[in-house]
């Protein structure tokens, strides 16, 4: 299984320019991407699969279908099999790890022979520890149980140093990276093997910038 963790950014203009070309390295001409959706709002839906089909039109004839969260878990697990890509879009983590833990999701995913995308909120689900850093939607910092893809946990949209006071207590207790908009990090059977621009590294109360393309 390879995984990509993406910190955010805007996926119309060039923001996330880089990632996608390393992106479009890995993806197979005629592949199928699934979206899973359920960290946002049904209302949303429209806008979100308007835009990452934008960003994947530098590749070539791949398909994208939505993951409906209307279907029951034996649908859900048939359209993930019949995919070659889960992309795990933004929003609410606990929303997105509920709604997968209800329908039953998370074994198949972890079993998952493909490639699995996270975006944002997508990426916090990831960790076995899903940390929710406060901010104008949460007002206290959360650390709830992640879906175990990594062994790590992720900050999105990292900007400035004033979340340090945040992670680096937790980083007492297991490594963090915090991922900028536009960044990305890759990982293979659970190993991060390369990063796309700059991201920061948390453990043991130390924090460091990693940025070269091979960890």
């Amino acid at each position: 299984m390879e995984i990509c963790l993406i910190g955010g950014g805007n996926h119309t203009n060039n923001e996330l320019r880089e990632v996608f070309l390393e992106l479009s390295k890995m993806i197979k001409p005629e592949a199928k991407i699934l979206i899973i959706p359920f960290a946002t709002d049904k209302s949303r839906y429209e806008s979100w699969m308007a835009s990452i089909t934008q960003a994947f039109s530098i590749m070539e004839n791949v398909s994208i279908e939505l993951l409906n969260e209307d279907l029951s878990g034996k649908e859900m697990k048939k359209s993930i099999i019949e995919h070659d890509i889960l992309y795990f879009i933004g929003g609410k983590p606990e929303r997105l790890i509920h709604v997968i833990e209800e329908k039953g999701l998370t074994p198949i995913i972890k079993n998952f022979q493909g490639l699995i995308i996270g975006y944002s909120a997508g990426s916090l689900a990831f960790g076995h520890d899903c940390i929710i850093t406060k901010d104008k939607d949460y007002p206290e910092t959360t650390v709830i149980k992640g879906l175990g893809l990594v062994g790590f946990s992720v900050e999105v949209h990292y900007e400035d140093n004033n979340i340090d006071r945040e992670l680096l207590p937790l980083s007492n207790e297991r490594k963090i990276y915090a991922i900028p908009n536009g960044s990305a990090v890759f990982c293979k059977n659970g190993e991060l093997y390369k990063g796309i621009n700059d991201i920061y590294s948390f453990q043991n109360m130390k924090k460091e910038i990693v940025n070269s393309k091979v960890l």
